[in-house]
């Protein structure tokens, strides 16, 4: 099971039909989130202005941030975030699942995660966070082996580096529908800009991973993380992951490419 309130990057062009089921709900509801979709609104709108920022220096960019705040905002995403989920969570692992997430130790870690998410945006934090964990391998302390071993099991570096290679891929099939903006990328341009970032974002996707279980399980002792690990393995577990990278990919991926159109349009424009 990926962290329950872990979603980096995880677009894939898979769409799915369907409504949304009380279970379902009840499991999002205890995963708390409309919080972690305002936490994710926030981080979107930081990195959409600095890229912008960057292209575009000196510029009037109040609209942009409005565009960004108004593509990421949960009551825009969220639905059909549920609905996704939904038709991804087989019915029959609901309640073991929701057991769980509704468990005093499932809520304190919902909340673990949930803090740290928001702790590690501070690029300081991640670097402290990051700088003390290679400390702890570097030291063979077990304690970095188990949290490794949350990592590995959940396969989240090479989710999450697929994850974002496809959302790269969607935003710059938005960025296409301007043809007319400087630096245009063709279809086969696109693939090749995409791949060439593989390295990079599979670097800092570790250190991202790395920072993360290390921060938001740190309270933990070490028989409630290897319990997290167990019900991470278990058939539930297993089913709640795979749902959340379901309907993340197809919510995801429509915000990526929905991003990629509103800065060409952006780009495209005389105001500019």
């Amino acid at each position: 099971m990926r962290a329950i309130t872990l979603c980096l990057m995880l677009f894939l062009p898979t769409l799915v039909q369907g409504q949304a089921r009380p279970g379902s709900d009840a499991v999002l509801d205890a995963m708390q989130i409309e919080d972690l979709f305002e936490v994710m609104q926030e981080e979107a709108i930081v990195s959409g202005m600095g890229l912008v920022e960057t292209m575009m220096p000196g510029r009037d960019l109040s609209g942009w941030r409005l565009t960004l705040t108004r593509l990421n905002a949960p009551s825009r995403m969220l639905p059909d975030f549920r609905t996704n989920f939904a038709e991804a969570l087989p019915e029959d692992q609901e309640d073991a699942v929701l057991d769980y997430l509704t468990s005093p130790r499932g809520q304190r870690i919902v909340d673990l995660e949930l803090s740290a998410r928001v702790a590690l945006n501070e690029p300081d934090i991640q670097d402290i966070v990051l700088e003390r964990f290679e400390q702890m391998q570097r030291d063979n302390d077990p304690r970095a082996e188990v949290l490794t071993k949350f990592i590995d099991v959940n396969d989240l570096v090479e989710a999450n580096v697929l994850g974002a290679l496809n959302a790269n891929a969607a935003f710059l099939q938005g960025l296409r529908s301007g043809e007319d903006v400087p630096g245009f990328l063709g279809g086969g341009d696109i693939l090749a800009e995409v791949w060439a970032q593989e390295p990079e974002i599979r670097s800092s996707t570790q250190d991202w991973l790395n920072a993360f279980v290390s921060l938001a399980y740190r309270p933990l002792s070490d028989e409630e993380l290897q319990r997290h690990i167990a019900f991470s393995e278990s058939m539930a577990g297993q089913a709640m992951n795979d749902a959340l990278f379901a309907a993340f990919d197809v919510t995801f991926t429509q915000l990526s490419l929905d991003t990629g159109t509103a800065l060409a349009r952006l780009m495209g424009s005389e105001d500019l």
